[in-house]
């Protein structure tokens, strides 16, 4: 028997070398550590917000004219006229233009531009009749898109006028006025006519031998032909 156990170490020592897995003798088998898991991959950046869209640019806002430009040619005749600056046998008349300025607003301006002329038995003279400042509101009364046909009555405060007059044989007489009239106006194809009368105030007369105010009344009356554009 003593001589058996050699042997069988020598088999146990063999075996124990043939064995990948046992370590040294009485040793537990080895084991491989666990693998930590790899950590995850940071988010992604929150993408920047698109930029943001400039405005659309603003419409440019263009006037439109209400009323257009309209130049005619008229013939005044002074009616009668009356009170303390007033010749009533004087009969004057008067040839000129008519400028009505194109306007965005209902309310457009007049500037008249005339040739006068007056007498009264030995009395005769000639001069210019401006109307320096008028305002017009032109107020339409019918119409027709088809013949292009359009009827207005228009209200004109007269706030300055002028009358500068030469007397035949020398002399001057110049004149102030106001006044308030009713013009009806027929247009058709941008031609017109049109038929005013009113009433002028006279407030003012200054003559070669002095300056003299009071109050007149004149009631003229004015027809006209003439052209819009």
């Amino acid at each position: 028997m003593t001589s058996a156990w050699p042997l069988l170490w020598l088999l146990a020592q063999a075996a124990a070398a043939t064995d990948p897995a046992s370590g040294a003798p009485g040793a537990a088998p080895a084991t491989t550590p666990p693998v930590a898991p790899a950590p995850p991959p940071p988010a992604p950046a929150p993408a920047a917000p698109p930029p943001r869209a400039a405005p659309p640019p603003r419409p440019v806002l263009v006037p439109v004219n209400q009323t257009p430009f309209r130049l005619s040619l008229n013939y005044v005749r002074v009616l009668h006229e009356d009170g303390d600056l007033a010749n009533p046998a004087l009969s004057t008349n008067a040839v000129g233009i008519d400028l009505a300025f194109p306007s965005n607003t209902y309310v457009r301006n007049h500037l008249g531009l005339g040739h006068q002329w007056e007498s009264a038995g030995t009395y005769s003279a000639r001069g210019f009749r401006i109307d320096l400042i008028s305002l017009g509101y032109p107020i339409p009364l019918a119409s027709s898109s088809q013949s292009s046909f359009r009827l207005d009555l228009e209200p004109i405060l007269t706030v300055v006028r002028g009358e500068l007059m030469f007397v035949n044989g020398g002399g001057r007489v110049f004149r102030m006025e106001s006044g308030f009239s009713l013009e009806l106006s027929a247009a058709v194809r941008r031609w017109f006519l049109a038929v005013s009368a009113g009433i002028d105030f006279r407030y003012w007369v200054y003559e070669t031998g002095g300056s003299l105010t009071g109050f007149t009344r004149v009631v003229p009356l004015r027809v006209a032909i003439g052209r819009e554009f």
